[in-house]
């Protein structure tokens, strides 16, 4: 039986901005449509990461990394709708201004529990990169069903490259955006 080796590899918070910058960039050249980026996204940010910071990214490793992005600005964004929460944009994380409307929220939305003091440094990163990606309506993936896909491809990944997945981001400005993002779909 062959058993393969594979370094750890842990994301950072600069390999998370330069991935940003990348994915931005493809999606100016037209590499993302209908919420999906092609396969010449991902592959030129794994090129790209992996020249830069001198370790070995597949275009698994970054596809894998934008659907937790997508997992997280989920989650978040849905945690921020609510009464109750805003956005801290000096310690990047959720301010819980009612601690009885958190663990009521908490009791039926259990995925959330693990972002009462996550901090996120990339939060406007991920805004500007998920927003206009959240489905809504009938057929959509909650978060729920996201965190349980995530998880489960979150484990593999973690098996297979030793991820960590402890980030951190953001400013006052996200919130707005969640807020005029989710007027505008309610409008269209």
């Amino acid at each position: 039986m062959l058993i393969l080796h594979v370094s750890p590899f842990a994301w950072n918070l600069e390999m998370e901005r330069v991935l940003a910058e990348v994915l931005r960039d493809q999606r100016n050249l037209g590499n993302k449509g209908d919420g999906n980026w092609k396969a010449v996204a991902y592959s030129t940010a794994a090129q790209i990461l992996s020249k830069r910071f001198g370790v070995h990214l597949m275009a698994d490793n970054v596809k894998n990394r934008f659907k937790l992005w997508r997992t997280w600005y989920g989650i978040m964004s849905d945690i921020l709708s609510q009464s109750g929460f805003d956005w801290d944009s000096t310690k990047y994380m959720i301010i819980v201004e009612n601690e009885i409307a958190w663990n009521e929220y908490v009791k039926s939305h259990e995925e959330v529990k693990r972002f009462r003091f996550k901090v996120i440094p990339n939060w406007d990163d991920i805004v500007d990169l998920c927003a206009k990606d959240r489905a809504t309506g009938l057929g959509a993936e909650n978060a729920l069903d996201a965190d349980d896909i995530m998880s489960k491809e979150t484990n593999e990944e973690e098996v297979i490259h030793s991820v960590s997945f402890d980030l951190e981001g953001s400013s006052s400005a996200t919130r707005k955006n969640i807020r005029q993002v989710r007027v505008e779909r309610k409008k269209g």
